[in-house]
């Protein structure tokens, strides 16, 4: 150090050495490790558009558990950070749009037995912009089509002559899809998602006695409530 309190460059370039030395051995750097794979479970998550209630239950863990490892609060175990890419994977295969003939042969049922379905609101189908002889394209997910499989396809055969009709809409509408949301931990745009509605908007003026839900979607709420109490 020189006179006056000034260090000399040698002396400065001794604490820059010491410095790098000190952090190339710093605790820090796990913590950098933790900080990239939280923004990777974060990003996971917005690549499949859920919320932390819906990826969370995605992985099988409790929300608030979810939340700390979303927010960089606690760091994320190696496992967890894999476990979601496969359900992320997995998950974006289970949503994936196919056209119905894809979808039967993946299923093993006629393509009709689909058609049959989505008219009866049995399956819950999504329309195209494309069209095949001027009518609109149904595209289907492979879960909307193993809810259908699991719960409607073997309850009918050959023999049945029409399919059943569809239930009429009960006058506490509203209540009932407000309970299932809360049972089933579904936000307003998941449940829409889940039932093939145009939006968290429709759900909302269903809720809202604005308006009421038309005794085909009333049938995929039913399904919900089975489900979910299964």
């Amino acid at each position: 150090m020189e006179a006056g309190g000034r260090f000399t460059p040698r002396a400065r370039d001794g604490m820059v050495s010491g410095d790098a030395e000190h952090t190339s051995h710093s605790p820090l750097v796990p913590t950098r490790t933790i900080v990239l794979e939280m923004n990777g479970l974060r990003e996971l998550r917005h690549s499949v558009g859920l919320l932390q209630e819906e990826f969370a239950a995605l992985l099988g863990v409790p929300l608030e558990t979810f939340r700390t490892w979303d927010s960089g609060r606690r760091p994320l175990p190696p496992p967890i950070l894999q476990r979601a890419r496969a359900a992320v994977a997995d998950h974006a295969r289970r949503t994936e749009l196919l056209p119905l003939d894809q979808l039967a042969a993946e299923l093993g049922v006629h393509v009709r037995t689909l058609q049959a379905a989505a008219r009866t609101g049995r399956l819950i189908v999504q329309f195209s912009t494309r069209s095949v002889f001027g009518r609109p394209m149904q595209r289907a997910t492979r879960a909307a089509g193993d809810m259908f499989k699991r719960t409607h396809f073997r309850r009918y055969s050959r023999r049945d002559r029409g399919a059943s009709p569809l239930p009429a809409v009960p006058a506490d509408y509203d209540k009932r899809l407000k309970r299932l949301r809360r049972r089933a931990r579904l936000t307003q745009a998941a449940l829409a998602r889940r039932i093939g509605a145009a939006g968290k908007a429709v759900v909302y003026q269903w809720e809202s006695r604005k308006r009421t839900p038309s005794p085909v979607f009333w049938q995929k709420v039913e399904d919900l409530e089975r489900h979910a109490r299964a």
